[in-house]
C-alpha cells in the first residue's frame, strides 16, 4: 500500500500534461535563390502553431502540501495491464521511472503530495466507502464493468465538476470515453495519465518465419499500411494453414494452427476490429443495446464464424478463458501457430521465442473502414467519488 499527496482538479490536468505535452520550436529559415547570378537571401519566419497545452494552460498554485489521493488496484488482481500511478523511486524500469519523474515534477510545481492506496480489488469496499460519506479519496480507479452500477447507485460524480479537465482534448481517449458518457455527462474517463487501457489493448502477434513460408505477395506490415489488412486478407492468409503434424487424424495440442488466443479476447477483438459496437447512445445520450436489427454486425459475426469454421484455431481456446490464454501462448512459443492474440502488456511473454515476431492490429472489415479498432477492456479507469467535496474540485482538477 502506498500513500501519495494530491491537490484535486488542477493536479490531474497537470499530470496529463506532463505525460503527453510536447513543445514546438519556432525559428527562421534562410532560403537562397539565384536571380541574374545574384544570390538573394530572404529570412522567412516560421509561424508557430500553438500546442494544445498552450491553448489550454493550467494555472500553477501553491497547494500547501495538499494530498491528491488515488484509490487503485495493485498488480495482484489486474496482472494483465499496467495500472499503477505512483512510484517510490527510480529503479531503471522505463515506465516506473517515467511515472516517478512525472509525479515528482507535479509535487514540486504545486507543493502537493500524490499518494496511491493500492488494493487487490477497489470494488470490494467501494460502496461501503461511498455510503460512509467520508472524504478519503479524490480519484477512484474502478473496474470498467462496474461503472454503470456506480452510476445507477449515485456513487460517482460527473467529470464536469472538475473545471480544468476537458475530456475532448487529445490526451483523453475519445473512443473509450464515449462508452462512459450518459446523457451528455462523462462518468468515467480514460486518459494518458494511466496506462491501464493502453496496456490492455489487444493486438495480433505473428510468427515471421511461418509467414515467410507462405510466399505471400505482400508483407503483413504493408497490408496494414496500405489499408488492405481486412477480414478477407486474414481469411486468405489463414486458409488451409492448420496441419495434423503427428498424422493421428485428430487436431490436438501437438498440431499446427493458424491462430490462437483466449476465446473472448480473440473473437471479441475480431468483432471490435470491424468497428462493431454493442452499446450505442440514442438521441438523448442514453445507452442502448445496438445489436438487434444491426445487419452490419450480423455480417461481421457470420464472416468471423465462417473463417474459423474448421481447424484453423487451436481448439482449447474454447475452454476456460484464462487457461485457454496460457495454453495458446505455449503453442505460439513452440512455433506451431501463425497468429496469436495478446494484450500489449502480454507481448512480454514472447521475449524468449527463438523466432522473429511481428505485431499488427486486428483486421478491419474491409478497406472502406476508416480506422483500425482495438479492443480494450477489463482494467481500471478513473472515476470521481461522490464523497469528493465541491471545495476540493478545483485543486483536484
Amino acid at each position: 500500500m502506498k500513500k501519495t499527496r494530491l491537490n484535486s482538479a488542477a493536479l490531474l490536468s497537470a499530470i496529463l500534461l506532463v505525460s503527453t505535452s510536447c513543445g514546438a520550436e519556432s525559428g527562421t529559415v534562410d532560403t537562397t535563390q539565384a536571380v541574374s547570378n545574384t544570390p538573394v537571401t530572404e529570412a522567412v519566419t516560421e509561424v508557430h502553431e500553438p500546442t494544445e497545452s498552450e491553448l489550454h494552460p493550467i494555472p500553477v498554485k501553491d497547494m500547501e502540501g495538499q494530498n491528491l489521493r488515488f484509490y487503485n488496484y495493485n498488480d495482484q488482481y489486474i496482472t494483465w495491464a499496467v495500472v499503477y500511478l505512483d512510484a517510490d523511486s527510480e529503479n531503471g524500469d522505463n515506465i516506473n521511472d517515467a511515472i516517478y519523474r512525472r509525479n515528482s515534477k507535479i509535487e514540486e510545481q504545486y507543493n502537493c503530495v500524490i499518494t496511491e492506496e493500492a488494493v487487490t480489488d477497489t470494488h470490494t469496499d467501494f460502496r461501503k466507502l461511498m455510503m460512509s460519506g467520508e472524504d478519503l479519496y479524490d480519484i477512484v480507479m474502478a473496474y470498467d464493468e462496474h461503472v454503470s452500477e456506480y452510476y445507477c447507485s449515485g456513487l460517482i460524480r460527473p467529470w464536469s465538476v472538475l473545471p480544468y479537465v476537458d475530456t475532448s482534448l487529445s490526451w483523453w481517449s475519445q473512443n473509450a470515453n464515449s462508452v462512459f458518457s450518459i446523457q451528455g455527462k462523462q462518468f468515467a474517463a480514460v486518459g494518458d495519465f494511466s496506462l491501464g487501457m493502453a496496456s490492455r489493448g489487444f493486438v495480433m502477434l505473428f510468427n515471421k518465419d511461418l509467414y515467410a513460408q507462405l510466399d505471400m505477395d505482400e508483407s503483413l506490415y504493408d497490408m496494414v499500411r496500405n489499408n488492405r489488412w481486412t477480414l478477407d486478407s486474414f481469411a486468405k492468409v489463414t486458409k488451409d494453414f492448420a496441419r495434423d503434424l503427428d498424422g493421428n487424424g485428430v487436431m490436438d495440442e501437438k498440431d499446427m494452427y493458424a491462430t490462437t488466443g483466449a476465446i473472448k479476447l480473440h473473437f471479441g477483438s475480431l468483432v471490435t476490429g470491424c468497428g462493431v459496437k454493442y452499446i450505442e447512445l440514442d438521441k438523448d445520450g442514453v445507452p442502448y443495446f445496438a445489436i438487434p436489427g444491426n445487419t452490419y454486425a450480423m455480417d461481421v459475426f457470420q464472416k468471423v464464424f465462417d473463417i474459423h469454421n474448421g481447424t484453423n484455431v487451436y481448439y482449447k481456446i474454447c475452454g476456460d478463458v484464462h487457461s485457454g490464454s496460457t495454453e495458446s501462448r505455449v503453442v505460439f512459443n513452440e512455433g506451431r501457430t501463425l497468429f496469436q492474440g495478446t494484450s500489449t502488456k502480454g507481448i512480454a511473454y514472447y521475449r524468449d521465442t527463438d523466432f522473429d515476431i511481428g505485431i499488427i492490429p486486428y483486421p478491419k472489415y474491409d478497406s472502406n473502414q476508416e480506422e483500425y479498432c482495438i479492443l480494450t477492456s477489463g482494467t481500471a479507469i478513473a472515476t470521481i467519488p461522490i464523497t469528493l467535496p465541491d471545495e476540493k474540485c478545483e485543486n483536484v482538477s
